[in-house]
Parts: C-alpha cells; structure tokens; sequence
C-alpha cells in the first residue's frame, strides 16, 4: 500500500491498525455474536489509537457485503471501500462522529446535534455507530441530555463513547456504558510509533526519541508542530513557550498550548542534578510552570506573566 502524505495524518485517514488488533478481534467477535453493547465506553489517554480502533470496527461492520469489505487479517481499510468513501465525503448515514472538544461549542449543542441527525431515518437496514469523542467535558446538563439517548437505543443505533481522561467523566455516563479501558506499554507504543512513521512516511524529529513521554498520535501531532514552528531540543524552553503562547493566542488551537507542557517534559528528561537540594528546587520549578498554564487558560492570564516567570527560574531547562 502506497504511503499516504504527512499533511492527511489523521485517525480518519488511517487505513492500518497498529498495535490494537486484540482489541478490534473481541470487538468483532461480539458483534459476531450479538454480545457487542449498544453503549461502549473507550478509555485511554488522547492519541493512543481509541478511535482507529472504533474507526476500524464500524467499517469492518457496514462493508461486510460490499464488493471491498474490511480485511481482517491486515486490520486494513480498503482505500475503495464505498462506506469508507462516504464517510469522508460525509454523506454516510450510518456515522456520526461528534467532538466535544471545541470550546466554542457547549455540550448541549453538540447533543442537540446528535438528536437532529438521529431523527433521520436510516434507508438501508445496517446499524448506525454515533461516536462521541471528549465525552469526560460534558458539564452536567449535556451529560444528562445525553443520557436520555443512551439509556434507550434504538435496534439500530450503537453509541461507542470515548473518554480521553481529560478529567473525571461523569459517573452516571460511565454507569450507563461497558468501559474498555486501552493501555500500551512503552514497547508497544514505540512498536505502533515506528510503524505510523514508515507507514505515512514522516519526517524524522528529535522529539520521536521521547515515546515514552507520549501517545504515538499525540507525538505525531507535536512533532509536526514543533518541525513548523523550527522548535528544535536546542530550543531553550523560555523560546519556545513564547513561540507556541503566541499561536496559540492568534489560533485558539489547543495543540500549541499542549505543546508547551510536552516541551517542558521533554527538557525536564534530559536535566541533570548535582544534589537532592537542587532537584526539590527543580520540580518545584516545574510544577509551578505547570500551575501557571493551567490558570493561564482559566483567568485569562497574559503571555508576560508566564514568560517572566520562565525568565526568572533557576531550573536546568530554561
């Protein structure tokens, strides 16, 4: 199979599964058997391949009599498949995806989203899969919203929720769905990691050395970041969190801010300490600067109070 272009990196544009085949071959198996649950909860941190997975799963279902079916033993969507096809053109009637992750839009909204599309009678008699993405950031109105959804599914309708661990997910949601719960360890995520990076053909980064800090996705996404941003380990972090706080605050795009607590991680790895009095003094450091991005978001704080603060420690990575 052809590599596809780094710039389409995306779970949706992932043809190959790497890494999760048992989990995709149980799945299978109970949906075989008419044991897969209409309310499944995925849980597992962000990039580590939960919604490749469902991804996989659903095509897998909806193409089983279509002339280019799923293929189970490479774990393989068939890039001519009609129902992979129609979901990237998104006209396909059997998938929903929803993502609660854009801060414009509240829960409520993206539940009324789903409500709209569900009231739209199916015209082909195959299951409809609804995947909620982000479903922990649902305050307590939407979680409720939603419930009323999940609580009675239709014949047709699966729900496969995903939890990223952002926070603590609601626990009537979490009571309402059977959790499988996704975990690599680090020789499994450097496995997938190299994979994903034969397979799409990307650019070789420094960060790549620090898998064990990461999701494979996640790395992926940084990476591509930092490469653009010409953020290299050389970088120090006070340039580099002035550099991915100035994105961020032009594009709202999260991933520049997320960038900065992995940045921070990765210069954290690499300091060294010459007594015990000097690494308390370190991790103070660090967990402070961690303090600070998080309330940065929170109370609006300017790039300077941060910055300044970065200027002024003692701490080896700056």
């Amino acid at each position: 199979m052809p590599n596809e272009n780094k710039k389409n990196f995306d779970p949706i544009n992932s043809l190959n599964l790497f890494g999760l085949d048992e989990f995709l071959l149980n799945f299978i198996n109970l949906f075989e058997n008419g044991k897969y649950p209409k309310v499944s909860l995925l849980t597992g941190d962000k990039g580590i391949g939960k919604f490749t997975l469902a991804f996989h799963l659903i095509n897998y279902v909806l193409s089983k009599n279509l002339t280019t079916p799923y293929k189970i033993k490479e774990q393989t969507i068939d890039k001519d498949s009609l129902v992979y096809n129609q979901i990237l053109s998104n006209i396909c009637q059997n998938f929903i995806y929803i993502s609660n992750e854009n801060e414009k839009k509240t829960g409520i909204e993206n539940i009324r989203e789903i409500k709209r599309k569900i009231n739209n009678s199916l015209l082909n008699d195959l299951p409809r899969f609804i995947v909620f993405d982000d479903v922990e950031l649902l305050n307590l109105n939407a979680a409720n919203s939603l419930l009323k959804f999940i609580e009675e599914p239709s014949n047709l309708n699966y729900f496969i929720l995903i939890n990223n661990k952002k926070q603590n997910i609601i626990e009537t949601i979490k009571s309402r769905a059977i959790e499988t719960k996704i975990f690599l360890k680090n020789s499994q995520k450097f496995e997938i990691f190299k994979n994903l990076i034969a397979h799409h053909n990307l650019e070789k980064h420094f960060s790549h050395e620090f898998i064990d800090l990461i999701t494979p996705g996640m790395l992926i996404k940084y990476s591509e970041k930092l490469i653009n941003l010409n953020i290299n380990i050389d970088t120090s972090f006070y340039d580099a969190a002035n550099i991915l706080l100035g994105e961020f605050k032009k594009t709202k795009n999260q991933i520049f801010f997320d960038c900065i607590g992995f940045f921070l991680e990765i210069k954290s790895s690499q300091s060294k300490y010459s007594d015990s009095n000097e690494f308390i003094n370190f991790v103070d450091e660090k967990n402070n600067i961690m303090k600070l991005l998080y309330n940065y978001k929170k109370f609006n704080l300017t790039n300077n109070s941060i910055l300044e603060y970065i200027k002024n420690s003692q701490a080896h990575y700056v």
